[in-house]
């Protein structure tokens, strides 16, 4: 069993300037968001978080990668490390919604996913709607829309806090110094610009990656559920499962030595 994250409940912001953000380490924080317009209609259903992303929505179109059934909603490589296991294409947001509505009722799901959206070029208004007062006003809302699909460990050279705004996601933490056991895979191609690691968290093989049972010592874990945040420090490695069959995340990426807050 995985230590746990530090958890807090709805820091304030200075709580979050003064405490948090310096200690370094990764923070649960319980119920931040719980007044937001997409959370409210979470704790109704998937379908009332469709309804008012749609009507909230312009045409503009969106990259979204889909991976078959049979990778069980890891978008990580092929065998060959080379080639990427899922394919790559583009849709407005009602389409992408449709899509996630088709393969909510299948039994073997094609894992969806749209990526790093910048909220307001898709949903105008969003950052007025969905304040996030934990941050500087240059870090702006970036949206993750998919299903039950996995985010390969990897990290950002920047700070990070990520709103879960509807269905759950799991979050793996490790911290700069285990980079040595996560098997990092090729600086180029990769899925999504970062370096990952070439172990499944979910199932790892250890006959393969023996090192990373070294990681798991030092690994950190928590499940968020809507209106929860998390702080993910610059450098920490991070492994993202959401869990539902339709899952929001909102996320705000930031250099502290540049803020402006």
């Amino acid at each position: 069993m995985l230590s746990p994250i530090t958890e807090r409940t709805a820091p304030s912001p200075a709580q979050f300037r003064d405490e948090i953000l310096p200690s370094g380490q990764p923070a649960v924080m319980r119920g931040v968001a719980n007044d937001w317009p997409l959370v409210v209609a979470a704790h109704h259903d998937s379908h009332t978080v469709m309804a008012l992303m749609a009507a909230t929505a312009n045409g503009r179109l969106a990259k979204v990668l889909r991976a078959d059934p049979a990778q069980q909603g890891r978008f990580h490589y092929a065998d060959d490390s080379y080639a990427m296991n899922f394919t790559r294409g583009e849709g407005n947001v009602a389409g992408i919604l449709a899509g996630l509505r088709e393969q909510e009722n299948s039994y073997q799901p094609f894992a969806m996913a749209a990526q790093s959206m910048i909220a307001e070029h898709y949903f105008p208004g969003f950052a007025q709607a969905h304040p996030m007062p934990l941050v500087p006003p240059s870090a702006e809302p970036r949206l993750w829309i998919g299903n039950a699909a996995k985010v390969a460990t990897h990290n950002d050279p920047i700070e990070n806090v990520a709103v879960v705004a509807a269905g759950r996601r799991r979050f793996t933490l490790f911290p700069p110094s285990a980079e040595p056991d996560l098997y990092l895979g090729p600086h180029d191609p990769t899925p999504a610009g970062a370096r990952i690691s070439m172990v499944h968290v979910t199932a790892p093989d250890f006959d393969r990656y023996p090192r990373f049972a070294s990681a798991l010592k030092v690994a950190q874990e928590a499940e968020l559920r809507p209106g929860d945040a998390i702080f993910i420090p610059r450098d920490w490695y991070h492994h993202v499962e959401a869990i539902e069959r339709l899952n929001v995340l909102v996320n705000y990426w930031w250099d502290e030595s540049k803020s402006d807050a």
